[in-house]
């Protein structure tokens, strides 16, 4: 993941003032060009929210009437299961999908010219199909986890693997009638993991805790539009987490203050009576005190980054990416401050670039 940091400025100079927005989608090497007009729309979706990403766009104006057939064999081109590679920005562009042809279909109609619509996903994509059952082992979760992504690079449909520090654990791993993205999902969920892809990488770590913003942008010179919520919904003052040693003793570990978010208030300091909302738990997966204080304390902070949402949008920015924070200035001192970014939307059209994204926080 792109731990770098930009600003408007850079970008701007970089991108020649944001002039020209362009893209390349390449199909198993084969290059599709945004100036060749062929491809009148793309969207690339890109999610740290447990969802896989994905691309959308439709060629078109690549018909022969006279013999019959689309032109370039596209209809050979644009098949299932090719690797897709997009690149988007301006007269420089950069890298923001990777992944395959997931479904791909071609469209008839007697006022339009043939069209082959086309719908590509992330490595995850790939996972869904796999559900080879798992009983036991020595296996230690992080073992587990890496071997399950790599199955994706073995592919071709992913880069690279990022597994972070997940706690080692006695209890042997069990997946029964569960595909391999469905049981990661539910590994992350234990840990308190993310779980997300972002060109190509496929990423099982605690991004959250990286508060560092990836960019900071102005509501008054660089977003279209913004938008926040505050929701008391599913808000906890506590999060208790209750365990057994290797002797079988019961253990337990207990988080009451929310870690990340930044100087804002939580939930519970900013409906005082929400402080005495606990949440208490019982984990097989933990040996000590210190375990179950660490995980109360990640459980807590994932409950906590519900409290603020929202979403906003910009003039096209490659660099956006899920996975990191945004820093939003420029407006009241409550909505000002640092988000963490959960959805990405890159779409190309004939209007131009635009880059939508959605945003969390755990204080507000």
């Amino acid at each position: 993941m792109d731990k770098g940091k930009y600003t408007i400025k850079a970008l701007r100079t970089k991108y020649e003032d944001f002039h020209s927005p362009a893209f390349t989608i390449k199909v198993d090497g084969k290059p599709l060009e945004s100036n060749e007009n062929i491809i009148s729309s793309l969207d690339v979706d890109l999610c740290a929210d447990g969802s896989a990403g994905g691309c959308r766009f439709t060629v078109g104006n690549e018909y022969d009437y006279e013999k019959t057939e689309m032109l370039h064999n596209m209809a050979k081109t644009l098949k299932v299961g090719a690797k897709l590679e997009i690149q988007g920005g301006y007269v420089k562009k950069q890298d923001i999908f990777f992944g395959y042809v997931d479904e791909c279909s071609i469209e008839y109609s007697g006022s339009k010219p043939p069209r082959i619509a086309v719908s590509g996903v992330d490595g995850f994509g790939y996972l869904m199909n796999c559900q080879e059952p798992m009983y036991g082992g020595k296996k230690k979760p992080k073992q587990l986890v890496e071997e399950i992504m790599k199955k994706a690079t073995g592919a071709g449909f992913a880069k690279s693997v990022t597994v972070g520090n997940i706690p080692a654990s006695d209890v042997p791993p069990i997946k029964e009638q569960l595909d391999d993205f469905t049981y990661l999902r539910m590994l992350a969920e234990r840990y308190c993991m993310s779980l997300l892809c972002v060109n190509g990488e496929l990423i099982f770590d605690n991004v959250i805790s990286n508060s560092s913003p990836i960019i900071t942008l102005s509501a008054t010179k660089d977003l279209l539009t913004f938008s926040r919520r505050m929701s008391l919904g599913g808000q906890a003052g506590s999060v208790t987490v209750w365990g057994r040693d290797v002797n079988q003793k019961f253990i337990q570990g207990t988080a009451s203050s929310v870690s990340i978010g930044g100087s804002g208030k939580s939930a519970a300091q900013a409906a005082p009576k929400f402080a005495k909302a606990v949440r208490r738990e019982y984990c097989e997966y933990v040996r000590t005190e210190q375990e179950c204080k660490a995980l109360a304390q990640s459980r807590l902070d994932s409950l906590a980054l519900e409290f603020v949402s929202g979403q906003g949008s910009c003039l096209g920015i490659p660099e956006l990416i899920p996975g990191r924070y945004v820093t939003i200035d420029g407006l009241d001192g409550d909505s000002e401050g640092s988000y963490f970014i959960s959805k990405v939307h890159h779409n190309f059209n004939e209007d131009g670039y635009i880059t939508t994204f959605e945003i969390k926080g755990a204080k507000g």
